[in-house]
């Protein structure tokens, strides 16, 4: 049985914030994600009213495709979700990653569980520009065995369990508030053309 997308963000999702709660040194960590049901709710002033101090991971997590867990493990990347991730990136060049767990099937997370973080991988987005990525495309399909991210060129990847952030590393909150009233905009045009990508799998990290 294939494993979900959404189950690969809740586990991975909560070893990655008891790492930064009890071995990074961010105790009032906490995730959240950036659905449409919230913005209804809460809209962007939730992250108007944070403390000016607090900062902000971005992890857009990724499932793999297939039926098997067989290296290379494959993942899809679009333009229109990576640009905007990009351009938040470049002022904090450690905040914003793509998250790959080498999870496919439910065998292999049942066997693994309690720690993902031997499998799960994290790509940098800071060093991957559109134009380099992309070319003309405006999707790329990303072949991952162990350390190396490979769409031509390749990339170094680092896996969960031997990563460390620290808070200085992450978007400030101003920032964020500025980069999300651009990126809510651009959602929503692609939205009215019932685009399910821009916001999906893209989970904050709110450091206060």
């Amino acid at each position: 049985m294939k494993v979900s997308e959404k189950s690969l963000e809740l586990n991975v999702g909560a070893e990655l914030l008891d790492l930064m709660r009890n071995s990074w040194g961010m105790p009032k960590a906490y995730l959240r994600g950036l659905t449409q049901a919230e913005e209804n709710q809460e809209g962007v002033d939730f992250f108007a009213e944070l403390d000016p101090n607090a900062r902000i991971f971005a992890f857009q997590f990724k499932a793999p495709h297939g039926k098997t867990d067989l290296q290379p493990y494959k993942y899809t990347l679009v333009r229109y979700q990576h640009d905007p991730l990009f351009q938040l990136s470049q002022q904090s060049p450690r905040g914003v990653f793509y998250v790959f767990p080498y999870y496919v099937t439910v065998t292999k997370l049942q066997k693994d569980v309690p720690t993902l973080m031997l499998d799960t991988w994290f790509l940098n987005v800071a060093q991957m520009p559109s134009s380099q990525l992309f070319g003309s495309s405006q999707s790329r399909t990303i072949r991952c065995m162990s350390g190396n991210a490979v769409v031509n060129p390749e990339y170094k990847l680092e896996r969960l369990r031997d990563v460390s952030f620290n808070r200085e590393d992450a978007v400030p909150a101003q920032r964020f508030v500025e980069w999300y009233g651009s990126f809510r905009e651009v959602r929503s045009r692609l939205e009215r053309r019932r685009n399910p990508w821009l916001a999906r799998g893209l989970r904050v990290a709110v450091v206060l």
